[in-house]
């Protein structure tokens, strides 16, 4: 066959998805076209569109020892042992392929992005945006490179560069795929394109095999999922403060207070069964089970918080009459709605497909401790509003009030616990918190700015164990106290108190022995004189 026809031939299979027919039909040419560079490459393209990557590898590397100097193979190369985690190979592959073709865009758009995928301090991020812009000059009407240089420009947080790449690329190409992804992970990339799921639903309608659109939305359906973290972890203890009420209010409180809770809880469930069918409004039929078998830990998480809602309801009501009955049943919905949102937390951080693969593994455990260290504020927030529960259910003297004091415990010392274990297994570079730091500081400073960080990790996870600890241990104490203890703060009483006290009779002491008694012991008081009284004439 003659090559410029295996190379159309080829080249409409590779841009029609036939990636296995195009190495078909290279395999039966291996003998005509081995010795030709460019036959390599395209072998290489198909490898590379299959994800085999140790055989794109080898074939763009043997293109290149047919032709050292040849752009497309570098680049080829430097694809392959990037999707490897072979980072410095690939940085040192690409770098070569610039000092040869310092013109050739796609060189400094590869580098940026290698750089990207794993920036390690702030000299390589300020080198991934100079070389993404630097492609788009040498080729501004690629939106690839627009792609890159909205990803480099929102990492080094300047907001509006991102946005303006990202609004160039698409009035350029308004369907391009990587743009419209990107979208979707950059600072407010919704104010550009709208909603990620309603975009990711559009794309998928016009490209239904596209397996990478599929995964991206049902990523932004999990995503949307967490909401209910934050939820559930203060729906058991505002149940629990109405429900303090009810114990000892009369007939007439108890039914006021079931009322109540019966309410709040029912209006709490359809608030939550909305939002959920509201995210999964624009799904095709069938779709949610396709999820469900993408993140298998999804239905055990949803079955989890149904739990937490029985479990936070019967206890409410079983509070009103017995609050120690009451109490533990909320305690263990707070179990099961924390068992809830870890699971999602989990699988929301992109668990590694294969546990063996380090590189998976720590991009994991980082978005996993990431997540978990976001939103501190709002979490003091959230502790705070618990010790007021607290403080109004403890008036009540009754077991209800460790329900707050629960709820922050555990929260607390899960998300310390799993924190601890991220920073154990990631090691000293590659914590969040290190790493963090380490973005941010220059090539020189990065081990001062990796000490920092391991110290403000160290703290920060402290503060969670031990404020968890109290407070859980806290909860536990009280619960093992009579109602009557758990309002009392001290047992002397210094107000003086109302209404007539009767005085205690005091038994005397009898003693054993009776001395004797002696004259000189006793002396009479004389009586005083009785003045005049005046007759009653006068």
């Amino acid at each position: 066959m003659d090559f410029d026809v295996l190379q159309t031939r080829v080249t409409h299979h590779l841009a029609t998805g036939r990636d296995a027919e195009a190495i078909s039909l290279l395999k039966d040419n291996l003998n005509d076209y081995q010795h030709v560079a460019e036959f390599w490459i395209f072998y290489t393209a198909c490898h590379l569109n299959l994800e085999q990557w140790d055989d794109a590898e080898a074939t763009a590397r043997t293109a290149l020892t047919l032709n050292p100097e040849h752009p497309v193979a570098g680049e080829q190369l430097a694809v392959a042992l990037s999707s490897l985690h072979r980072r410095d190979e690939a940085l040192a592959v690409i770098q070569q392929v610039i000092t040869v073709a310092p013109e050739y865009a796609r060189g400094h758009y590869l580098l940026g992005m290698i750089l990207l995928g794993h920036v390690q301090n702030n000299d390589e991020r300020i080198l991934a945006r100079q070389a993404t812009e630097h492609a788009l000059k040498l080729d501004p009407e690629n939106p690839d490179f627009y792609q890159g240089a909205t990803l480099a420009a929102d990492l080094a947080d300047d907001q509006n560069s991102a946005l303006g790449f990202l609004e160039a690329g698409l009035r350029m190409d308004p369907h391009h795929q990587g743009l419209l992804r990107a979208a979707g992970s950059i600072k407010n990339g919704h104010k550009v394109v709208g909603d990620q799921g309603v975009l990711l639903r559009g794309m998928l309608a016009s490209d239904p095999m596209n397996e990478k659109l599929h995964g991206d939305y049902a990523e932004n359906f999990l995503e949307k999922q967490v909401v209910y973290a934050d939820r559930w972890w203060l729906f058991t203890p505002i149940l629990a403060v109405i429900a303090a009420f009810g114990y000892g209010g009369g007939s007439l409180g108890k039914i006021v207070v079931i009322a109540l809770v019966l309410v709040g809880a029912g209006v709490f469930a359809w608030w939550n069964i909305s939002t959920y069918k509201k995210t999964a409004k624009s799904f095709p039929s069938g779709y949610l089970k396709d999820i469900h078998a993408r993140f298998p830990t999804l239905p055990k998480a949803v079955r989890a918080y149904q739990g937490s809602w029985v479990l936070a309801v019967a206890g409410a009501l079983a509070g009103c009459f017995v609050p120690l009955a009451g109490a533990i049943l909320m305690i263990l919905g707070i179990v099961a709605s924390r068992v809830a949102a870890t699971l999602i937390r989990r699988e929301n951080s992109a668990p590694p497909a294969d546990r063996t693969d380090p590189e998976e593994r720590r991009v994991h455990l980082i978005r996993l401790s990431g997540g978990l260290a976001a939103g501190f504020w709002k979490r003091v927030l959230l502790v705070i509003a618990h010790l007021i529960f607290f403080g109004v259910a403890v008036s009540q003297t009754n077991h209800m009030a460790t329900v707050p004091l629960a709820s922050v415990g555990l929260e607390l010392l899960v998300i310390g616990g799993v924190l601890a274990y991220c920073q154990f297994r990631l090691g000293f570079k590659n914590n969040a918190f290190a790493y963090g730091l380490a973005v941010g500081a220059s090539a020189k400073s990065r081990n001062f700015a990796l000490l920092r960080g391991n110290i403000g990790g160290i703290y920060f996870i402290g503060l969670h164990l031990v404020i968890g600890l109290i407070a859980f241990s806290a909860a536990l104490s009280l619960l093992m106290q009579s109602p009557e203890s758990i309002g009392a703060t001290d047992n002397s009483v210094d107000e003086q108190p109302s209404g007539e006290v009767e005085e205690p009779s005091q038994t005397p002491t009898i003693p054993t022995q009776i001395p004797s008694a002696k004259p000189e012991d006793f002396s009479i008081t004389p009586l005083p004189e009785l003045p005049d009284l005046p007759s009653l004439d006068q």
